[in-house]
C-alpha cells in the first residue's frame, strides 16, 4: 500500500507532536507544542473529513494552553496528563478530560523557573517522564526530579554538567541517562546521596551534541542517540565506554527518535535536514539469543550491514523538528508550519 501523506498550513512552527493514546478518544486526537510565536502554545487537534466521500482530512483545534517562551518538550506522565517544558525554564503538568476533549487544558501542577542562572532565566532544554515522575533538564547544566503526583520536587542535581544539557532518558525507574551540549553521557543513579554520576562516556570522538535519547521498548540496555551532525550512536549499557554502533545518518542534526510502539524493529527518526526516516533495526542485531529469549547482542561498527532505510516523505526544505507514531499513522511538525499526516505506513 502506497504512503498517503497530506499536509495542512497551521501558521505555527510546531516543535513538538503527539498522538492521544487512542482508547481514550472516540477520534484521532493529538497535542502540539509551538516555538518561535509571540505566544506560543500547547493545542488539542482532531482530524476532520470535509465529507464522508473524500479521504482527506484536516486538523482542527480544539482547545488552546498559552505558554511562556518556546515549548521544548511535551511528554505523557499517564494516559491523560503531559509534562510540557518551556525555553523560559518552567515545567507544567497539564491535563485533558477525557470525556470533553474542547475543554481546555487544565493545569495541575506549576514548576517555575526550576532551570535558571539565578536571576536570570534559561531554557528547560528536555524532559522524560516514568510513572508520574519527570526528570527536567536545562541550560543551566542541571538535572531535577519532579514529583508529578504531589507537585514537589523529589531530587535536584545542581551542578549536573558544566555546560548545557540537550537531552535525557529514563531507562530505569531510579537511572537516567543525560547528554551534553559536547556529547558527554552520564548516567545518573538517583538513589545516590552523592551527586556524581554513575558512570559517564562520550557520545562519539567529536564534541557533538546529544540531541536526543531513547532506550529500546524490550531491551533496556540498549541506548541509541542522536547527534547534532545527523549521526546516530548505539550503546549496550552493559559496556558503556564506547558505542557499539555509530551509523552515518541523516544530513543534519537529528531533532527526534521513536520506536514503533508495535513493532521493535522500526526505529523513525527526524531533522533539521528536513527528512523523515523509516529505520529497519532487524538488521543490526545478531541472531544469537540469550536465556531470556531476546536478542543479545547488537552488531559492532566492522560487522555491521548497511541499513535498510525508507525515507517517509519528499524532504522539505527546513528542519522537521518531531514524530508521533501510533499504529500505521505517522505525524511530524516542521518549522514550516505544518503538519504532516502520514497514513497507511506498513509495520
Amino acid at each position: 500500500m502506497v504512503l498517503d501523506v497530506q499536509g495542512t498550513f497551521v501558521s505555527q512552527k510546531i516543535n513538538k507532536i503527539r498522538w492521544i493514546p487512542e482508547e481514550y478518544v472516540e477520534t484521532k486526537c493529538f497535542f502540539t507544542g509551538s516555538w518561535d510565536d509571540e505566544v506560543n502554545s500547547v493545542k488539542v487537534w482532531n482530524f476532520e473529513s470535509p465529507n464522508e466521500e473524500e479521504e482527506v482530512e484536516y486538523p482542527r483545534v480544539l482547545s488552546e494552553y498559552p505558554v511562556e517562551g518556546d515549548v521544548t518538550e511535551i511528554k505523557f506522565t499517564d494516559k491523560t496528563k503531559i509534562a510540557v517544558s518551556t525555553s523560559n525554564g518552567d515545567v507544567r503538568l497539564l491535563e485533558i478530560s477525557v470525556y470533553e476533549k474542547s475543554t481546555p487544558l487544565k493545569e495541575l501542577f506549576v514548576w517555575k523557573k526550576v532551570h535558571n542562572f539565578g536571576e536570570e532565566q534559561c531554557s528547560c532544554t528536555s524532559l522524560d517522564t516514568m510513572e508520574g515522575d519527570i526528570a527536567s533538564i536545562g541550560e543551566d547544566g542541571s538535572l531535577n526530579i519532579l514529583n508529578g503526583r504531589r507537585g514537589d520536587i523529589s531530587r535536584v542535581v545542581a551542578q549536573a554538567d558544566s555546560c548545557s544539557l540537550h537531552s535525557v532518558c529514563y531507562f530505569k525507574h531510579n537511572e537516567v541517562i543525560t547528554g551534553n551540549l559536547r556529547g558527554h553521557m552520564k548516567i545518573w543513579d538517583l538513589r545516590s546521596t552523592n551527586d556524581k554520576p554513575a558512570a559517564a562516556f562520550l557520545l562519539a570522538g567529536d564534541e557533538l551534541a546529544a540531541t536526543c535519547i531513547v532506550n529500546h521498548p524490550t531491551q533496556p540496555h540498549i541506548i541509541l542517540a542522536g547527534s547534532e551532525s545527523g549521526s546516530l550512536a548505539v550503546w549496550d549499557l552493559r559496556q558503556n565506554s564506547f558505542p557499539t554502533s555509530l551509523l552515518n545518518a541523516h544530513a543534519a542534526g537529528v531533532t527526534e527518535i521513536q520506536f514503533h510502539p508495535e513493532n521493535p524493529h522500526k526505529l523513525l527518526s527526524s531533522s533539521v535536514s528536513g527528512e523523515l526516516w523509516d529505520w529497519n533495526m532487524e538488521s543490526m542485531t545478531k541472531s544469537t539469543k540469550g536465556p531470556d529469549n531476546q536478542i543479545s547482542n547488537w552488531l559492532p561498527l566492522e560487522d555491521k550491514n548497511s541499513m535498510m532505510v525508507n525515507s517517509l516523505m519528499p524532504s522539505l526544505h527546513k528542519p522537521v523538528n518531531t514524530l508521533s507514531c501510533d499504529r500505521g499513522r505517522i505525524l511530524c511538525g516542521a518549522d514550516n508550519e505544518a503538519i504532516y499526516l502520514i497514513k497507511n505506513f506498513k509495520y
